[in-house]
């Protein structure tokens, strides 16, 4: 047989024959198979009985059964399988689970007598998610006098959010992104990343993974990896939609208050002249920049970073005063988002912020137009 989980390994010392592995049969009538099995192998009943998966070895009988009892949703009755039977964590609780998976394989690989009533032994497992998703992982189970657990059922890992705070199958974990790490420890199954993400935003990659031991693979990508993955979140269609509202109602406000925070309604700095309102004059937006969802980078803490697809224009009547004379004047300041932020709120949704002060708070340029 081919032990998947023994990829990049060196070749262990040759042990005793494993065990067949235990396949979770996906037939209508598991009886009959079993009957079919019978059926061949009646000339050696020896083997049968040894074979059999109702005489399994107790390594894949408590693999097995911790397995079972997470896809159940009973937590104490998994963790009782293991060394870790005191646990504690946010995830560690029934509502964490969905059981939108399956055991496919539990097989003995290898097997070890210490003597003495003792032994360890390392049994693949293996589950199956949606989209045909599988992963398998080598769990090590310690056997003492015909008692045995799982050692290390659970690996310890660093969480990451894509936002502030992490969300697994709707159960939320907050992050302080500033402060020292936060870690948690996950049963094995299916866990969906922001599973009430609203449709401005989507994933680039997927947001769902299967978890099996220390082995995260992300569904959609299909990558495995040792460490909780943090998908990348992007704007969708909706979303850049959104945002470009957003935009709109924010230069909306700059052209009745310019000296906002972000606003980019200064007039340039001009040794030749001095530039100012006219009496009563208010800024007017003639076009509005524009955004694409595919130039919108997502920044941990801070938002979607804008760059114009598209400028705008504002307009407004202006004095200026050149060589001692001043004249009457229509200006027009184009407008670059170039700076500022799309953060987003889960409840209010899109909102403008002026990011880390990169913002140009000043027109680049000053053109005068015909009225």
């Amino acid at each position: 047989m081919i032990d998947l989980g023994a990829v990049g390994q060196a070749d262990p010392e040759p042990e005793p024959a494993p065990s067949p592995p235990r396949r979770f049969l996906r037939i209508p009538n598991a009886a009959l198979a079993y009957a079919a099995i019978a059926i061949a192998l009646a000339a050696t009943v020896v083997t049968v009985v040894k074979w059999s998966p109702l005489h399994r070895p107790l390594a894949e009988s408590t693999v097995t059964g911790f397995l079972e009892a997470v896809h159940d949703g009973d937590v104490e009755g998994a963790l009782a399988f293991t060394d870790q039977k005191g646990a504690e964590g946010e995830y560690l609780v029934p509502e964490a689970l969905d059981a939108r998976w399956e055991i496919t394989q539990v097989a003995q690989v290898a097997y070890t007598d210490l003597g003495d009533g003792q032994a360890k032994a390392e049994v693949y497992a293996e589950i199956e998610g949606p989209d045909d998703a599988l992963v398998g992982h080598r769990y090590h189970v310690i056997i003492d006098r015909g008692e045995a657990e799982i050692q290390g059922a659970m690996t310890e890992h660093e969480a990451y959010g894509t936002f502030d705070y992490l969300d697994l199958n709707g159960v939320r974990l907050d992050i302080d992104l500033q402060g020292h790490p936060t870690y948690l420890m996950l049963l094995p199954g299916y866990y969906e990343f922001y599973p009430d993400m609203p449709s401005t935003m989507e994933f680039e990659d997927g947001g769902s993974m299967l978890v099996l031991g220390s082995k995260f693979l992300q569904i959609e990508s299909g990558i495995v990896d040792e460490w909780i993955p943090s998908p990348w979140v992007v704007v969708s269609q909706e979303g850049e939609d959104a945002v470009n509202a957003a935009l709109r109602e924010f230069y909306d406000g700059c052209a009745a208050d310019p000296a906002a925070e972000g606003c980019p309604f200064k007039f340039p700095e001009d040794p030749a002249r001095d530039v100012a309102l006219a009496p009563g004059a208010q800024w007017q937006v003639a076009t509005y920049p524009e955004v694409r969802s595919e130039r919108l980078w997502y920044e941990h803490g801070a938002g979607f970073g804008l760059d114009s697809s598209l400028p705008g224009e504002a307009r407004v009547q202006v004095e200026i005063t050149e060589d001692g004379e001043t004249r009457s004047a229509l200006v027009s300041c184009p407008i670059w988002v170039n700076g500022l932020y799309a953060a987003f709120d889960f409840e209010a949704g899109f909102s403008i912020d002026a990011g880390y002060e990169m913002f140009e708070d000043r027109c680049r340029s000053l053109i005068e137009v015909e009225a």
